[in-house]
């Protein structure tokens, strides 16, 4: 009896991570979430485990805007080896150039551009722009996906410290911002979290912009 009412109270408390917001009216800020940048250097370590067994990654992670706004990611190790080339047109249409057979799995694709989607602020359903102020004062700036919602987390001095995707019930991915970010620019320091895949990736950036 006491384990379900445990349960009970753990799911109540874990449920609905967004419900103390306050949507806020009048005029929105103009603060944008798209970064801009050329090129973009990482170092990159990813951590996990998947059943019974912890997995390791490590290297870098390179963005790279071209001149008709097409970008590519790409994930390489220290050999040069790659891990990953993704992919998006002019009209942000994802598409996988080359992936390594051990990650070429359909929901890791799919999860890893969803992460790249939110950094990136791509294929974000603009109109969809909510505001609202949790109980710390911070601003928030919630988003429609297809599953779910993306929210852009600000600080006190209108910089971005974190975005979150979460559904109705719980937060699927937290992404951290160290320090939290005043440009348009990548952060320093991002921390992604998976919560429901368990792995996480930390990018470390190398510098601040690579001319080729």
């Amino acid at each position: 009896m006491r384990y379900f009412l445990f349960v009970s109270l753990f799911l109540v408390s874990c449920g609905k991570p967004y419900k103390d917001l306050v949507l806020q009216q009048g005029n929105i800020t103009t603060r944008t979430f798209q970064p801009e940048f050329t090129t973009e250097l990482f170092r990159c370590t990813v951590d996990g485990k998947f059943l019974f067994k912890k997995f390791h990654l490590s290297g870098l992670l390179y963005f790279k805007n071209f001149s008709d706004t097409a970008t590519r990611v790409v994930f390489q190790n220290e050999m040069g080896l790659t891990y990953f080339d993704f992919g998006w047109d002019k009209q942000a249409v994802f598409q996988v150039n080359y992936i390594m057979e051990q990650m070429d799995k359909p929901a890791l694709i799919n999860t890893l551009k969803k992460d790249f989607e939110l950094l990136m602020f791509k294929n974000i359903e603009q109109s969809s722009r909510a505001y609202f102020k949790n109980n710390s004062g911070e601003a928030i700036f919630r988003f429609k996906l297809p599953k779910g919602f993306a929210y852009y987390i600000l600080d006190g001095n209108n910089a971005l410290k974190g975005i979150e995707n979460a559904d109705e019930k719980r937060k699927v991915v937290c992404m951290d911002f160290a320090p939290p970010n005043q440009s348009n620019q990548f952060a320093e320091q991002i921390t992604i979290k998976h919560l429901r895949a368990n792995f996480s990736i930390s990018l470390k950036k190398l510098q601040q912009d690579v001319t080729e």
